[in-house]
């Protein structure tokens, strides 16, 4: 199965439509304001001064929905990130603050309410854009990139398989942060709904047509503070992670070492200006980990800096934190469904 978690902040834009869903959670406003549709101004801004905007529609989610309580976090962002509303907001409605309700609902905002006791705001969510995916993929909200982009090179998104070209992709935002109890919790459901989504895909898919390709049951990423994590799937899994910050590409050394500390500071602050003018925009830091949850694993790596083969790991025993990206192309085979997790670049922390 491929993974390319880089897409979604290549300034190309992403390769396949994606929905963002908005938890009542802590948001990542640096990763946020990429990942929106006024994201280009704000990444730009941020990492360029001058704010040469390239393209102000790249990045663009095809939809956004808010789970209940993070239409609160949404409204109480920074006032420029405001300048993005939700397409809906779904749950059961015991958390948005009645202020917020009402400004969003005077703007045009969908606010749907879903009493099941049954399921969480998370789910409701989900099961709301799985209905609707194949409507959201053909009508994506203004600004939204719907480009198929496949770029090479040292800081290129490769798109997926073309199998999952027309699924809709959900990124989800949230926060691992603060309560353990809480972050155990978006594991866990992060967890079993990939595991919907791939029966629902799969559901799909044996019963389209030859020429209709299934949209709901896309792939879930959740961006915290600091990460992005997705569920890989039993089998030789292919992550593409061609924009990050590896340690073995060593950076171009500083020069000057004859030079008197006058002019040695001067030359170092020109060339860390030059640095900064040349440097390629890294999505990630080279950290990853590789946890198994529901069971006991076996795994083999190709691509990092500690590879293993046929290796047990398993909560109590071995687990692999603090590995290193070595590729612009990593694998992994597994015996059984693993979190896979990748440092985000300092830039896009929260």
């Amino acid at each position: 199965m491929e993974w390319d978690p880089s897409r979604f902040f290549h300034p190309e834009g992403s390769s396949s439509p994606y929905a963002l869903l908005i938890l009542n959670q802590p948001i990542n406003e640096k990763a946020f304001g990429v990942l929106s549709r006024y994201g280009m101004f704000l990444y730009e801004l941020y990492i360029n001064t001058t704010c040469c905007i390239r393209n102000t529609n790249a990045h663009a989610a095809s939809y956004i929905i808010c789970a209940d309580g993070g239409a609160n976090r949404l409204f109480d962002m920074p006032e420029d990130n405001q300048k993005e509303l939700p397409d809906s907001i779904v749950g059961d409605l015991d958390s948005i603050r009645p202020a917020v309700r009402e400004h969003y609902e005077k703007l045009g905002v969908s606010v749907l309410q879903d009493p099941d006791q049954y399921s969480t705001d998370f789910t409701k969510c989900l099961k709301y854009l799985n209905a609707h995916a194949a409507e959201i993929i053909a009508s994506p909200r203004r600004g939204a990139n719907t480009t198929k982009s496949d770029t090479n090179g040292a800081n290129g998104s490769t798109s997926t398989s073309s199998s999952d070209q027309s699924l809709l992709e959900i990124v989800i935002l949230g926060g691992l942060g603060g309560r353990v109890d809480q972050a155990f919790s978006q594991v866990h459901h992060l967890y079993m709904m990939t595991q919907t989504q791939r029966s629902i895909r799969e559901n799909e898919t044996n019963t389209s047509s030859i020429d209709a390709k299934p949209a709901a049951g896309g792939n879930l990423y959740l961006v915290s503070e600091e990460s992005i994590t997705f569920i890989i799937q039993t089998g030789k899994n292919t992550i593409h992670t061609p924009a990050t910050k590896r340690a073995d590409i060593a950076p171009a050394s500083a020069s000057g070492i004859n030079k008197s500390p006058r002019k040695r500071k001067r030359g170092q602050e020109q060339e860390q200006e030059q640095e900064q003018e040349s440097e390629p925009e890294y999505f990630f830091e080279e950290n990853i980990g590789i946890i198994p949850l529901s069971s006991p694993a076996k795994i083999t790596t190709h691509g990092f800096e500690w590879d293993v083969e046929n290796w047990h790991t398993e909560i109590g025993g071995q687990i692999s934190t603090s590995n290193h990206i070595r590729a612009d192309k990593v694998e992994v085979e597994t015996s059984v469904p693993v979190l896979f997790t990748v440092e985000l670049a300092e830039r896009l922390k929260r």
